[in-house]
């Protein structure tokens, strides 16, 4: 009689291991969750620019209305018509231009408006805002600066005005190159944009969870 061979009696592996090979399961869950991390971060690029302009606010009268450094006379120019509106009687420009000065003193002539040079960065800025404000008594500021950049001004006038009893809201500029929804189509935009992302990355680490 012949013998029937098998891998037992020839010693020949004829198989594979299931412990070897990832189970079909387990790819398929991978493959799932790689498609969502996918469609998460293209969602995110897509409404990067809404995020970081959301803030913005419709304005009402204040205190003292405050332009943030920066913007090449835009932020300027949003917080002057807001002073002519009646919005307040109160201006206070932070790291102004010469033109800025000189504009001031002719349009805005018989208002109070004040200059400060000092801060170097948003969240200076506002300590700096809060400190005018304690030091003047005002209670309420609109703070004026360009759409991609009031999530930052945001939370760092939320932290630094917190438990103070002082009010803020954020007025956008409206600047020809912003669009919330296709901020990536226009290089000064785009470039702002990724800016502000990893400065908020940078707030939230330093300021927030003490990093760095």
């Amino acid at each position: 009689m012949k013998e029937l061979l098998t891998s037992e009696t020839t010693g020949l592996y004829t198989g594979t291991s299931s412990a070897s090979m990832p189970s079909m399961s387990f790819v398929r869950w991978l493959v799932v969750g790689l498609l969502l991390l996918a469609c998460f971060l293209f969602l995110g690029f897509l409404t990067a620019g809404a995020w970081l302009s959301c803030p913005a606010e419709s304005s009402y009268r204040a205190d003292v209305v405050v332009v943030l450094g920066g913007g090449g006379g835009s932020r300027y120019a949003r917080g002057r018509d807001l002073m002519l509106q009646g919005q307040s009687s109160h201006l206070l420009v932070i790291n102004p231009s010469d033109a800025e000065r000189q504009d001031a003193q002719k349009a805005l002539r018989g208002r109070d408006v004040y200059f400060d040079s000092t801060p170097r960065s948003t969240w200076q800025e506002a300590k700096t805002v809060r400190f005018w404000m304690q030091v003047n008594g005002w209670k309420s500021v609109l703070v004026v600066s360009d759409p991609p950049h009031l999530l930052r001004v945001g939370y760092a006038f939320a932290s630094n005005l917190r438990g103070t009893g002082l009010t803020y809201a954020l007025v956008a500029t409206n600047p020809p190159w912003w669009s919330a929804w296709r901020w990536w189509q226009n290089p000064q935009s785009s470039g702002f944009v990724v800016s502000e992302v990893l400065k908020l990355v940078y707030y939230l680490g330093r300021y927030r969870f003490g990093l760095g």
